[in-house]
């Protein structure tokens, strides 16, 4: 990124950070962002970029706290704020969830992001079909949000609809074909198909966007062992990626 041939403005620096997140550099992102923040430190999109990223490497504890901190500033704040919710749907904090999901619908109940928080709160409490209803709403109001596609794909692999899991997770990644979490969800709706081959194809190009995710190499070794393939030595050789990388993010400097 900083090989790119643009002018010596202030704005570089905000493009280069943006575009380092965008490609799941996040440790560089984080750092660049970290700088920025110090040079503006009236603004709050650098340190949410930097929950961001720490969401991004699933550093949640980390990600929480920052967006506390931004939230505590700024009530009103919607922007980002359902990546907030999605941390808070993974630490099942169906309590901060709730609060979140109500002061979010009192802001502004015609806003993707309170769509898709109030649609992560009624997934967790496992109420699946009402999910469904918020993120369609989500994408009533912003037909290209991504997230609300992706999250809408969870929640049909749930109610074991995969065609419309499907369905959901292709517009996902007709719309940015750098999301990950897609071509994942992808995979893992093929395999619960039986369909190792399509489901194989599409962990690769989730592993080529996060091959530093230990996550992306086990469900490739799974499906390599699978009763269809049993290509053990393939999977032996992403079980060993796993087993590296997962140590790496472990002790990031040994």
């Amino acid at each position: 990124a900083q090989a790119l041939p643009l002018p010596a403005h202030w704005m570089r620096k905000w493009f280069i950070a943006a575009l380092q997140l965008e490609l799941q550099d996040n440790r560089k992102g984080l750092q660049a962002y970290a700088s920025l923040v110090t040079d503006i430190p009236a603004s709050s999109i650098g340190v949410v970029q930097m929950a961001v990223g720490h969401y991004n490497m699933r550093e949640f504890d980390r990600a929480q706290s920052i967006f506390e901190d931004v939230y505590r500033a700024d009530p009103f704040r919607l922007e980002e704020m359902d990546t907030y919710s999605n941390i808070l749907y993974v630490k099942e904090a169906s309590a901060k969830l709730s609060f979140l999901a109500h002061s979010a619908v009192l802001t502004d109940k015609y806003r993707p992001e309170t769509c898709c928080i109030v649609g992560n709160y009624y997934s967790l409490k496992a109420q699946h079909e009402k999910a469904v209803v918020y993120f369609s709403r989500a994408l009533r109001l912003n037909w290209r949000y991504l997230s609300a596609w992706t999250l809408m794909g969870h929640e049909y692999v749930e109610m074991k609809n995969p065609a419309a899991a499907i369905d959901a997770y292709r517009h996902a990644v007709d719309i940015n074909q750098r999301d990950y979490r897609a071509w994942y969800g992808l995979g893992q709706t093929y395999e619960i198909l039986q369909m190792p081959y399509y489901a194989l194809y599409y962990y690769q190009r989730a592993t080529r966007l996060r091959p530093k995710d230990p996550r992306m190499w086990c469900a490739m070794g799974q499906c390599y062992e699978s009763d269809q393939l049993q290509m053990t030595v393939a999977a032996i050789r992403c079980y060993q990626r796993a087993v590296t990388w997962n140590d790496m993010e472990a002790n990031p400097n040994p």
